[in-house]
C-alpha cells in the first residue's frame, strides 16, 4: 500500500470520526453540555492531527474561542445585521461574523 492511498484512507477514517463526533455532541447537548464541549475538541484534535480541514456546517456549531457546542437560544445569539450573520457565544462574548449569501430566485 503506497503512502498516498494510506493518507487517502486515514482521512476518510478521520472524516467519518469527525462526523461521529459532531452527532455525539447534538445528542449530549441537552444531557451534559461539557461532553458536547469534549466532542468538539476531540474533533479538532483529529482534524488539525490529519490536517483537513470541517465541513462549513460542522465548524459554525462551535465556538471558535472557547469550543463550546451551540445550542441556539441556551448559550448562543443569532442575529442578521446589513448583509451578515453575527453569531454571539453566550459563554465567553465572542462575536462571529458571516457574510450572508444571496441567491436569485427569479
Amino acid at each position: 500500500m503506497t503512502v498516498k492511498s494510506q493518507n487517502r484512507q486515514t482521512k476518510k477514517l478521520a472524516g467519518e470520526r469527525i462526523a461521529i463526533l459532531f452527532t455525539q455532541a447534538k445528542v449530549f447537548a441537552g444531557i451534559n453540555p461539557a461532553w458536547s464541549d469534549r466532542c468538539v475538541e476531540r474533533a479538532r484534535a483529529i482534524a488539525m492531527r490529519q490536517r483537513m480541514r470541517m465541513e462549513r456546517e460542522q465548524r459554525r456549531q462551535y465556538c471558535h474561542h472557547c469550543y463550546a457546542y451551540f445550542l441556539h437560544g441556551v448559550n448562543v445569539r443569532v442575529r442578521v445585521h446589513r448583509g451578515h450573520v453575527i453569531v454571539t457565544c453566550l459563554n465567553c462574548g465572542r462575536q462571529t461574523r458571516y457574510q450572508v449569501v444571496r441567491t436569485d430566485n427569479r
